[in-house]
């Protein structure tokens, strides 16, 4: 089975096969998964906001990386309704500020999927542990490890 793998700042978008994010700390992994259709997106995204600058990689920032990918969809004929999978925005190195930039990652994300009617079905945020994602397209199951 072909495993597409998205790294720090990247997507994809797949209809076969495995889609996992590996190394998610305190950035968030997102998984929107259209379970009829077949097909998934995933994002690792790295900070919270843009504050308006055009982004050179919107998929960096919450608040541009899900209208982006929400595009990217758009133009394969693919709409909502999507499952939605977050995970990450943990605490590293058990310092404050490591804590701080995790969870505003996570309410930015939070925040941009509310403002396009996305609600998260499983949620594996904060902590201090290094995540991954496995979504297996064709069997429609995602784990968080």
């Amino acid at each position: 089975m072909n495993t597409t793998s998205v790294r720090f700042l990247q997507s994809a978008v797949i209809s076969a096969g495995i889609l996992q994010i590996e190394n998610i700390g305190a950035g968030v992994g997102l998984i929107l998964f259209d379970s009829e259709r077949k097909i998934a997106a995933g994002l690792h995204i790295m900070a919270p906001s843009s504050r308006a600058v055009s982004a050179k990689n919107p998929v960096m920032y919450a608040d541009t990386a899900i209208p982006h990918i929400l595009e990217e969809l758009k133009k394969k004929g693919v709409r909502p309704p999507f499952s939605v999978a977050i995970a990450g925005g943990a605490g590293m190195l058990g310092k404050r500020n490591g804590a701080d930039i995790g969870r505003k990652v996570v309410e930015a994300v939070k925040i941009a999927l509310k403002k396009t009617g996305l609600v998260p079905k499983l949620n594996k945020t904060g902590g201090a542990q290094v995540r991954t994602m496995i979504l297996d397209v064709d069997a429609g199951k995602i784990r968080v490890v």
